[in-house]
């Protein structure tokens, strides 16, 4: 477990802390967003057949409440749901499965979404309105209504993303998700690059792609904070070799 800002993040290590995330999911996919039925989980906990093969994490309030979640699905005979949703046309330097995951379930809980800007990730405040955020509008007193500093749940999360990982030896990632959080997220320097066509999955969505080594070597060139953030407490024989001793 680590501490970011008044949140705490920790991999999902019990069975009453899966039902919480699983619950948490149901929220914001079922009865908030309606990308799921929720009649097709009469128990309120949102679930499908990728999470026995995935690594959950959580973030909790200062009280304790869960309010963050993302899975990485590990390789398995299922595949990755990227690989039959969408044609990965694009994906040129592709390793073998076993060193891809694919981070996907990104919840927020609307308590920590409060405005009506926020959106479904608590991102499109720090976008401009041309990624469709909102950091360009105005309030009556022509006040930016945008203006945040990071989006300190999602970056907590993967922050745990990364040094799973590093642990596993797993090397890239798929998502697929819409071009928002794709902004947001290249905006705190993970990059990712388009690998198939725009489909329809939840709303339309983009198959997206990325490594390790290009996230961090685009921080140390561009966000070298995040950098350290993302790296502190990481074993030293998987860190970057620019930044061994």
């Amino acid at each position: 477990m680590f501490e970011y800002g008044r949140f705490h993040f920790k991999e999902v290590d019990s069975d009453e802390l899966r039902k919480k995330i699983f619950r948490l999911r149901y929220e914001v996919y079922a009865l908030e967003f309606g990308f799921e039925n929720p009649l097709d989980f009469p128990d309120k906990l949102e679930q499908d057949e990728y999470d026995a093969h995935s690594i959950h994490f959580v973030a909790f309030d200062e009280d304790g409440e869960v309010i963050g979640t993302v899975r990485m699905i590990l390789d398995s005979k299922r595949g990755f749901p990227v690989e039959h949703a969408s044609n990965i046309t694009e994906f040129h330097d592709k390793p073998g499965p076993e060193y891809i995951t694919e981070v996907s379930r990104l919840a927020v809980s609307r308590l920590l979404r409060r405005r009506p800007e926020d959106g479904m990730h608590g991102i499109e405040s720090y976008l401009p309105q041309s990624q469709g955020g909102v950091s360009d509008k105005k309030d009556k007193t022509n006040k930016s209504i945008g203006k945040r500093e990071k989006p300190v749940i999602i970056l907590g999360l993967y922050k745990l993303v990364y040094l799973k990982c590093k642990e596993l030896g797993i090397t890239h990632m798929y998502m697929i998700t819409e071009d928002k959080l794709f902004h947001a997220l290249y905006k705190f320097g993970f990059v990712f690059f388009k690998v198939g066509e725009p489909v329809e999955y939840h709303g339309k969505r983009t198959p997206f792609a990325t490594s390790w080594n290009t996230i961090e070597k685009h921080m140390h060139a561009n966000h070298q904070e995040l950098l350290d953030f993302l790296t502190f407490g990481l074993d030293d024989r998987h860190k970057p070799a620019f930044l061994k001793k």
